[in-house]
C-alpha cells in the first residue's frame, strides 16, 4: 500500500470519526459508556464503526461489562449486517474507582439486556481458553468464519 493510499484511509477513517460524532449513534454509545465503560467514547465509536462494516462475525475476549460488546451489536442491528458476536468473558470481580463489579458475568448480562442487545450477543463463561472453549467458540460461528485474523493489504 502506498503512503498516499495510506493516509487517505486514514483520513477517511478520521472524517467517518467526525460524522459518528454528531450522529444518533454517540447519544446512545454515550449511555452506555457512562454505564458500563471505561474506555473513552471515540473508542466506543469506532468499535461501532469496526462491526459495521465488517464483514463476517465477531468474536470479543474479555467484555468486561458489556460497552464493546453493546457497540458493536448496534452496528449489527442495521438490516443487513446481522452477525454473530460471540463475547468470552472469564467472570468474577473488580474493584475499581468508578466501576467496580462484584460480579462480571451478572453484570455483563444485565447491561446487554438493558441496552436492548442480550440477544445479540452470544456470551461464553470460561476462565480458559483452551479446546473446550474454542469448541464452543466454533459451535457458536460458523466454522467457516472462525480461523486466524489474517489483515490483507490492499494494492
Amino acid at each position: 500500500m502506498s503512503t498516499s493510499s495510506h493516509t487517505d484511509q486514514v483520513l477517511e477513517l478520521l472524517r467517518k470519526l467526525v460524522e459518528y460524532r454528531s450522529d444518533e449513534v454517540r447519544h446512545r454509545l454515550e449511555k452506555v459508556g457512562r454505564a458500563a465503560s471505561m474506555l473513552h467514547m471515540d473508542v466506543l465509536l469506532l468499535t461501532y464503526h469496526w462491526a459495521r462494516f465488517r464483514a463476517g462475525n465477531m468474536l470479543e475476549i474479555g467484555p468486561y461489562v458489556g460497552a464493546c460488546a453493546t457497540a458493536a451489536a448496534l452496528a449489527r442491528m442495521i438490516p443487513g449486517r446481522r452477525k454473530t458476536i460471540v463475547s468470552i468473558e472469564a467472570g468474577g470481580e473488580l474493584k475499581h474507582f468508578r466501576l467496580s463489579s462484584r460480579n462480571i458475568i451478572n453484570d455483563l448480562r444485565k447491561n446487554l439486556a438493558r441496552f436492548g442487545v442480550a440477544g445479540d450477543v452470544s456470551l461464553i463463561n470460561r476462565r480458559f481458553f483452551d479446546e473446550a472453549t474454542i469448541s464452543e467458540v466454533r459451535q457458536r460461528l460458523s466454522n467457516d468464519d472462525v480461523g486466524p485474523v489474517r489483515f490483507r493489504r490492499r494494492q
